[in-house]
C-alpha cells in the first residue's frame, strides 16, 4: 500500500514538472512579438520607455507594454474646414499632409498623435487662410506650402512627428449677394 502511494506521489510530482514546463514555454511563446522593418516597438515597463526591433522582440507577460509604431509615410487629411479669409469670404477647404515618424519613443508616449497632428494642420490652416485674400487663393492655393509643412512640423515635433508636405485640395464658397458685390468692388 505504502509503494502504491509513493508512485502516486512521484506520479504527481511527475505531472506538476510537465505542467510547469508547459505553463512556461506558453508564456514564452505569448511574450514574443514579431516587429517588421518598416515598424519599431516601444516596450514600456514602470514608466520607462525602450525602443525595439525589427526583428523578434521578447515582452514580460504582466509587466511590459508594447506599443508598435508605423515609420513609413502617414496621410493626415483635412475633409473640410471652414474658414474665413482676410477680406472676411468664407470659404471651405479641403486639405492633406503626408508626415512620417521621426521620434517613435515620442509617438508612442504622446496621447493620440494623430488626432493632434490634424489639430494643428487645421489650426495652422484656418491662420493661413486668415493671413490670405480670396484672389490669393484662386490664383496660387499652394504659393506657401513648404512654410505651412514647416509651421506644422515645428509644432508637431514634440509627438515626433515631421509633417513633408501639404496640399490643398479644394477651395470652395458659396456664391451670395455679399460675394457678388465684393467681386464686382474689384
Amino acid at each position: 500500500m505504502a509503494d502504491v502511494e509513493a508512485d502516486q506521489a512521484t506520479l504527481s510530482g511527475a505531472q506538476a514538472t510537465v505542467l510547469s514546463t508547459a505553463v512556461g514555454l506558453l508564456l514564452l511563446l505569448c511574450s514574443l512579438r514579431s516587429v517588421p522593418l518598416g515598424e519599431r516597438m516601444v516596450v514600456v515597463r514602470r514608466g520607462r520607455a525602450r525602443l525595439r526591433g525589427p526583428g523578434v522582440v521578447a515582452l514580460l507577460p504582466f509587466l511590459d507594454r508594447g506599443v508598435r509604431v508605423p515609420l513609413g509615410v502617414r496621410w493626415y487629411g483635412v475633409d473640410r474646414l471652414e474658414a474665413t479669409t482676410r477680406d472676411a469670404v468664407r470659404v471651405a477647404v479641403t486639405a492633406a499632409a503626408t508626415g512620417t515618424v521621426q521620434d517613435p519613443l515620442r509617438y508612442a508616449t504622446a496621447s493620440n498623435p494623430d488626432q493632434a497632428v490634424e489639430w494643428v494642420l487645421e489650426s495652422e490652416l484656418r491662420r493661413r487662410l486668415a493671413e490670405r485674400d480670396l484672389a490669393q487663393l484662386a490664383t496660387a492655393p499652394l504659393t506657401g506650402a513648404t512654410e505651412l509643412a514647416a509651421a506644422v512640423s515645428a509644432r508637431t515635433a514634440e509627438w515626433g512627428v515631421e509633417i513633408g508636405d501639404v496640399q490643398l485640395g479644394r477651395v470652395e464658397t458659396r456664391v451670395d449677394p455679399s460675394l457678388v458685390r465684393w467681386a464686382t468692388s474689384r
